[in-house]
């Protein structure tokens, strides 16, 4: 019974130490792991540990540390993809805000460019219009020099033949009525009816 008594005490202790040297060395190897910055393969190894030994404290709080700093890992690549994203977005808000730009510029060149065009055509246009009235004016100068010209040598004839420019315009004037009314009975004449009996010329 002594013998029993103390095998069971032997038994019991030296699980105690496997136990403990098994976590240990999962514990050892997950350390290394993390040393190495192999945090996907210690946490793996922790993991595995605590599957094996549940109870032990030290890894269990190695795998709470390294599960929190996973977090963080993760948190700040996320950041940092948001910020990626965020960049990226502003460079194509930037590259789209200059290509925007450059075509209210090659727009509006176009636009000024018709415009000076138009002010060019105006200007042709206005200078032809002076050249014609300017052209125009000098044709009226010379009609009008042509008949104060003339007015004079009509003053002349008339001063020989003395006669008063009145009395000229009464006799234009009565041969003028005589003319209308000789067209007037010619008129008459024609719309007699023509005697069948006698040759038309």
């Amino acid at each position: 019974m002594k013998h029993f008594i103390l095998l069971l005490f032997f038994c019991t202790a030296f699980t105690a130490v496997g136990l403990c040297q098994g976590a240990q060395a999962y514990f050892n190897t997950s350390a290394n792991h993390y040393v190495q910055n192999r945090r996907a393969d210690a946490l793996r190894s922790v993991e595995e540990g605590i599957r094996k030994y549940p109870s032990d404290q030290k890894l269990k709080a190695l795998a709470d540390k390294l599960k929190e700093e996973k977090q963080k890992e993760d948190q700040k690549r996320n950041q940092e993809n948001k910020d990626k994203e965020q960049k990226d977005q502003e460079q194509k808000d930037q590259q789209k805000k200059e290509e925007q730009e450059k075509q209210e510029k090659e727009q509006k060149e176009k636009q000024d460019k018709q415009d000076q065009q138009s002010k060019d055509e105006k200007k042709d246009q206005e200078a032809k219009d002076k050249k014609e009235g300017e052209q125009e004016n000098r044709e009226n100068k010379d009609n009008k020099n042509e008949k104060t010209e003339n007015s004079p040598q009509l003053s002349q004839k008339l001063q020989q033949m003395k006669m008063s420019e009145e009395k000229a315009k009464m006799i234009l004037e009565a041969m003028k009525n005589q003319e209308i009314q000789y067209l007037q009975q010619n008129k008459r004449k024609a719309t007699k009816p023509k005697d069948s009996g006698k040759p038309d010329w």
